[in-house]
């Protein structure tokens, strides 16, 4: 069955959706199993000695007795001049996330039954010519042929029912690691981004994490020095029970010690006080971006990423915004389902609704109103010089290896 697929190679998390052609019309948006069947992976990637490569959660089962071979935060290093160190290569960090691209095109293409009609990736808002550029070389070469790249808020206005040509919509994406806020105007053929901001707030979802952890053992009255090697386990605990707050009044921690297990009430008020400080400060840049827009031109508020499920978040954008608040029921995923969504071919009308040759004419495709590939002429700047690349075969999952690496000092002899 014909399908495309969109991919939110995010900073911490990776989600991918499908949308099926059956019938000859497209279907709303799936969202695809990666690994070992879970609805994400972690954005990461782990290079053997040998050459061969892992991804998400065996990844970092393989960095524990090889912690050398672990390389994360991939996306924000792309177009780094600045190589990333892995098992003693230096790799070009868009190498590393083309990889973990083409690993996920490879899961869903086992899973659907063959490849992808089109392909979207999605990107920061902040990201230039040179970014998209050395990014979409990488992708070449990690034979992802014709791979669109979409900026993350557009994808996640494109997860929302249409609106109408004209609308303004603030969209804030509240990740893991990094906040990414957007003001975008609805064109005749997409969204235009008119302005775009990310990180320069707090930490969200890692920072939240930190918060409820620190409260917990506070409650508990042991430190990470106590609990020794069981404190990754009480960090998931208490992740765990950030997301369960969303749902209930209260949640039971449990705090495991070298013979000795307590338990932990925590309640939503608890956390609530806890995470105020810093969702407040994620939509404080948010109301700074979309304060040049009058407050009558602002059709919606948009919030995905896994942290807007919190209640929190809606109650404090009420309160800074007076305009309807949009919560996407997976806020998670919405970014790859409207990359997905996007990525559908526009289909013709039938007769006799067909479009005029002059409203055909007027469309851009996805790839003229985002994703223009740039050639040398097309960057704002030159891109800043690298050592010569030594490409060398490793061997990966698959179709996909890690395509080429930068000599390290120690091979240049330097």
């Amino acid at each position: 069955m014909p399908y495309v697929v969109g991919i939110d190679l995010g900073h911490t998390r990776t989600t991918a959706a499908v949308c099926r052609r059956a019938q000859g019309a497209w279907g709303d948006a799936d969202i695809a199993g990666l690994g070992e069947g879970t609805r994400w992976a972690d954005s990461v990637l782990h290079v053997a000695r040998d050459g061969s490569a892992a991804f998400g959660s065996p990844a970092r089962r393989l960095a524990s007795a090889e912690p050398e071979g672990l390389a994360t935060g991939l996306l924000a290093r792309v177009g780094d001049d600045v190589p990333m160190l892995v098992q003693g290569m230096a790799y070009p960090a868009e190498m590393l996330a083309a990889s973990m691209a083409g690993w996920v095109v490879d899961e869903v293409a086992d899973a659907e039954g063959g490849p992808a009609d089109r392909i979207v990736l999605t990107h920061p808002p902040g990201w230039g010519a040179h970014r998209r550029g050395v990014l979409h070389a990488a992708l070449e070469e990690a034979g992802l042929h014709g791979v669109l790249l979409l900026p993350s808020p557009v994808a996640a206005a494109e997860s929302r029912d249409p609106v109408e040509v004209g609308s303004v919509l603030a969209v804030c994406r509240l990740g893991g690691e990094h906040v990414e806020s957007a003001v975008l105007r609805r064109g005749p053929a997409g969204f235009d981004l008119l302005a775009s901001t990310g990180n320069t707030a707090p930490q969200v979802g890692a920072r939240l994490d930190d918060l409820v952890l620190e409260h917990v053992l506070a409650l508990a009255g042991v430190t990470m020095a106590d609990l020794g090697p069981a404190i990754g386990l009480v960090r998931s605990a208490c992740g765990y029970a950030k997301e369960q707050l969303s749902h209930t009044p209260e949640v039971v921690v449990p705090v495991g010690l070298p013979g000795t297990a307590i338990e932990v009430r925590f309640t939503r008020s608890e956390f609530e006080h806890l995470a105020r400080p810093v969702l407040a400060a994620a939509l404080a840049q948010l109301r700074q971006i979309a304060s040049p827009i009058p407050e009558d031109r602002l059709a919606s508020v948009v919030l995905v990423g896994g942290s807007a499920r919190i209640p929190l978040v809606t109650d404090l954008a009420h309160e800074i915004f007076d305009c309807p608040i949009l919560v996407d029921p997976d806020p998670g995923s919405a970014v790859c389902r409207g990359a997905a969504l996007a990525a559908r071919p526009r289909l013709p009308a039938p007769a006799p609704f067909a479009e005029t040759a002059q409203e055909q004419s007027a469309e851009l495709s996805l790839r003229e109103q985002y994703d223009v590939e740039p050639d040398d002429g097309e960057f704002d700047e030159p891109p800043p010089p690298r050592p010569p690349i030594d490409i060398t075969p490793l061997e990966a999952p698959k179709r996909f290896a890690i395509p080429g690496r930068k000599a390290s000092r120690d091979e240049d002899g330097l």
